[in-house]
């Protein structure tokens, strides 16, 4: 595959990978999180799943076709990106799911790691303690990824075990 060939289905791959989950946000908002164009878990993976697959399937797109390998690049792309967005989004799903615990209750758990403890529940928030690793707390609540604290804070649950 040419040098000019390789670009185009890379900057095909690039622009409907990177924009087509963010190109509608009126149509996504309006819809139900579908997993292609709206996921209704946190995290990244999503957007990453669409981009390596808008990639891949561009390349793979652009050698298939065989007279047409622009259009072949982008019809790949687009295919890819939409299977990759699916799959991220399934996999923050799964991982939203398994940290998910009904914590709270006044239930004990220890920190796997250093932990900054935050005012509110995301990184966003300001630093206003810490837990070491290993350190029991309480736990009172919880929402998304996040896990409050009694005393007040918020810790990052993917770093909290039983």
């Amino acid at each position: 595959m040419s040098k000019n060939k390789i670009t185009v289905a890379i900057a095909a791959a690039a622009l409907l990978g990177g924009l087509a989950p963010m190109a509608l946000p009126t149509a996504a908002a309006a819809q139900q999180a579908n997993g292609i164009t709206n996921c209704d878990a946190p995290g990244g993976r999503q957007r990453t799943g669409a981009l390596i697959g808008a990639v891949i399937g561009g390349l793979a797109g652009s050698q298939i076709s065989d007279n047409e390998r622009t259009l072949g690049a982008v019809v790949g792309a687009g295919a890819g990106a939409a299977a990759g967005s699916y799959i991220g989004c399934n996999q923050q799903r799964a991982r939203a799911n398994s940290s998910n615990y009904a914590y709270g209750d006044g239930d004990t758990y220890r920190a796997t790691s250093n932990l900054r403890i935050r005012s509110g529940p995301g990184t966003g928030y300001r630093q206003v303690g810490s837990l070491s690793a290993g350190q029991p707390f309480t736990a009172v609540s919880s929402q998304g990824e996040w896990v409050q604290i009694a005393g007040g804070g918020w810790v990052n649950a993917h770093y909290v075990s039983r």
